[in-house]
């Protein structure tokens, strides 16, 4: 990639603008003089004609400021109303009230439409690392959520949804909020937002903010949570026609592992121990120790250029650097291996270290042009993007021996006194954790005194891509029908070199392993006005979407890349004046060359591809202002993933699935200043992960499971006073439901927490 993204995306851009220009009549369109006011508004979505939960734009769904009625795609807003009501601090808490999304892991990893596909997690357009955990919303304004397959803008993966996170951007407005969270995990949580306006350096052109946190404390299970970031950005309006904003985001965070819980014989509610008792499993086991830890530093530098060359014909250049630096050195769970004793069980312990480095360079250049051809009025994106990703990884670690062994005469005592009887070893001697009762192990030696971890792993990897692309938002009979139709060009790359995979001396194991290939991929979609007031419309789409493959068999073979289509109906309605919107979507996904391991024994390391992976459901979603006081968003999914060839069901995927989110704010009489809210949550049964470690059954399905959130509120304002101030109290989980797994195979699971309450304050002047 000799030639500069910006460079080349520019040339390409205004070559092709020309000669479409030679082949169209677009309307008169004046060069923008300096007296006109900033016209940027084909990339700006402003928030002011949010009502309650209500977004009447989307930003990035089409990366365009686009009405969401005119979107041909399933598009769910979470706007900075919901985030503050719901007290909301990471995308997993705002994301669970998406009635098509299910967490899968604790870094934002979620299923939704039976995909649990790569490449859904975004921040203003542009695709993050994972493994850091769920992302904090201190510096985000919106949550967008697009269903289904969204290649053309978004690249490879996504099959099921993109999560697009929105920062919050300056405003030219002076607002300071300031907000406190203490929770009863010995948690205290602090966050600022502070947006001083116009600048007086350079007149009202200079705008600033700056948002930040900062969180010590536990999680529900007793695991140290330490957090600190911040994130000012710059916006400066050069002229009325250019503008470039500058940010900068900072994230630290010391977190420990959430350790799976080991099943026995497919009962995850306990085992029987050698004494004939049966021992019921702790739901609130922290399976770490003091020491143990996972420190992840994020870094994100952005940039944005825009310019308006005429009203009609407008540039914006991207580019995004990140950083990511984790180290984590902790002793890890044996989830596989269990050891069943006369009176308690153990599973085995290892340590390990896991430094990691990832350096992301990311650019993207599109033009938007406003033309029409006869009564048809287009709008016009074209683009080139360029990303580059830098991996280094590295693993030192000890292994855990044994596997399912019962020592029905052998008490913890006389294990303790020679821990060669167990069955659960490792080079490292670290004693296997108690089960039923941890208070119990003898301390686990500091750091120092322990033998270093052997190196067992240590590769580097650069991937590369570039893509060009174009996208169509066209309209006619008076906007009544609109098409929206583009195209990908994606060219992809990744150099690999093993250092070092098992025991030897440190040297590549094999040569660099190269990969080179290209994808080409394409969506249609249109959305039908049944009236002129746009209140009932009917869309629908067909999209595709690929996610490479660069691994391959020991034998050499090479896999394919994985690819995915849909095609999706729907109908989208506003009802009482747009008090009451809404949306009921159809939609069959079909996946193939999904990636999995070999399953027969003799295989081990090698893979298969499995077609036929199809999704089929259906989609309600709901967002209402049933009053001025009472506010409702919620949904319902329900979704059928199987294989069509096995007849296999998707693993973890629930077939139904209900989120309701309620609140009421109480403008007059004694109550006055008060706010309820009430958040349901439903998830039906769902498949377990087939697995054969210990040979364990499996003890599907996962039960369904409910969940209720209440909140209650007050906010002040004295009369004549600049400051608000509110109190919150919210409680997550009510019921104390400790039966909801969020992961789960034959021999181990692990849990949501059970009950949490928070009590937040805040001010805004």
């Amino acid at each position: 990639m000799k030639s500069h993204p910006f460079t080349l995306a520019g040339v390409a851009a205004v070559f092709g603008l020309a000669a479409l220009h030679g082949q169209t009549a677009p309307a008169p369109s004046r060069p923008a003089s300096p007296g006109d006011p900033v016209q940027l508004s084909v990339f700006e979505v402003t928030t002011s004609k949010d009502i309650g939960y209500q977004s009447a734009n989307a930003a990035e769904v089409t990366r365009m400021n686009t009405p969401i009625e005119n979107i041909p795609m399933n598009v769910t807003v979470f706007n900075q109303q919901f985030i503050e009501d719901l007290l909301a601090t990471d995308t997993s808490d705002v994301l669970a009230y998406d009635a098509s999304a299910m967490k899968r892991t604790e870094n934002d990893g979620f299923m939704a439409r039976g995909s649990a596909s790569v490449g859904t997690n975004f921040l203003d357009g542009f695709a993050q690392t994972g493994g850091f955990g769920s992302q904090p919303l201190a510096n985000i304004e919106r949550v967008e959520v697009l269903r289904g397959p969204a290649a053309i803008l978004y690249g490879s993966g996504g099959y099921g949804a993109t999560f697009n996170r929105i920062t919050k951007q300056p405003r030219p407005a002076a607002a300071t909020a300031l907000r406190t969270i203490l929770s009863d995990a010995r948690s205290l949580r602090t966050e600022i937002d502070w947006n001083p306006g116009t600048m007086p350096l350079l007149g009202d052109r200079l705008l600033f903010r700056v948002n930040g946190n900062l969180n010590r404390g536990e999680t529900w299970f007793g695991q140290r949570r330490r957090e600190k970031g911040i994130a000012p950005t710059f916006a400066w309006n050069i002229t009325p026609h250019t503008k470039v904003t500058v940010g900068y985001v900072y994230n630290w965070r010391d977190t420990q592992a959430s350790w799976e819980t080991p099943v026995h014989l497919g009962n995850p509610k306990g085992l029987v121990t050698g004494d004939g008792v049966f021992r019921v499993m702790p739901r609130k086991t922290n399976w770490v120790v003091p020491e143990d830890f996972r420190r992840n530093t994020r870094q994100v530098t952005s940039l944005d250029f825009r310019h308006a060359f005429t009203r009609d014909l407008q540039f914006r250049a991207q580019a995004q650097y990140e950083t990511r630096e984790q180290l984590q050195r902790e002793t890890n769970s044996g989830g596989g291996t269990l050891s069943i004793l006369h009176d308690t069980a153990l599973t085995g312990r290892g340590w390990r270290e896991l430094p990691r480095i990832t350096r992301n360079y990311r650019t993207r250049d599109e033009i938007v042009w406003n033309v029409r051809t006869g009564p048809i009025a287009h709008r016009l994106l074209a683009g080139f993007g360029v990303q580059q990703q830098y991996d280094r990884n590295t693993t030192y670690a000890s292994a855990i021996s044994g596997n399912n062994t019962f020592y029905p005469n052998l008490t913890y005592a006389q294990f303790l006194a020679n821990p060669a009887l167990g069955g659960l070893t490792n080079r490292l001697l670290l004693l296997p954790m108690n089960v039923f009762d941890r208070g119990a192990e003898p301390p686990v030696p500091a750091v120092p005194q322990r033998p270093p971890a052997p190196l067992t792993a240590d590769s580097q990897t650069y991937t590369a891509s570039q893509d060009y692309y174009v996208n169509d938002v066209f309209s006619l009979a008076e906007d009544r029908f609109v098409v929206m139709a583009g195209a990908r060009r994606t060219e992809f790359r990744r150099k690999t070199i093993n250092w070092f995979a098992g025991g030897g001396l440190r040297r590549p194991t094999a040569p660099t392993v190269y990969s080179l290939d290209e994808a080409t991929t394409s969506s249609a979609g249109a959305v039908w006005h049944l009236n002129a007031a746009k209140t009932l419309s009917l869309y629908g789409n067909l999209n595709n979407s690929f996610s490479p493959e660069f691994r391959s068999n020991p034998d050499g073979t090479e896999l394919d890349n994985e690819v995915g289509q849909q095609k999706e109906i729907g109908l989208r309605f506003s009802l009482l004046a747009g008090r009451v919107q809404g949306l009921v979507t159809a939609f069959d996904l079909l996946q193939d060359n999904v990636v999995r391991a070999d399953p027969e024994p003799d295989r081990d390391g090698f893979f298969i591809q499995e077609s036929g992976q199809r999704s089929t459901g259906v989609e309600f979603s709901l967002n209402a202002r049933v009053t001025d006081q009472w506010l409702v968003m919620g949904g319902y999914s329900n979704t059928d993933a199987r294989n069509d060839r096995t007849g296999v069901a998707m693993e973890l995927q629930p077939k139904h699935r209900f989120t309701a989110f309620n609140r009421y704010n109480f403008t007059t009489g004694a109550l006055k200043g008060f706010s309820a809210s009430l958040g349901t949550i439903y998830t039906g049964e769902r498949p377990i992960t087939s697995s054969t470690s210990r040979a364990s059954p499996n003890w599907g399905p996962l039960p369904s499971w409910w969940r209720i959130d209440a909140i209650v509120g007050y906010k002040y304002r004295a009369k004549g006073s600049r400051y608000a101030w509110n109190l919150s109290a919210k409680v997550t989980n009510v019921l104390d439901n400790t039966d909801i797994y969020y992961v789960a195979a034959n021999h181990r699971y692990t849990l949501d927490p059970g009950r949490e309450w928070q009590v937040a304050t805040g001010v805004r002047f």
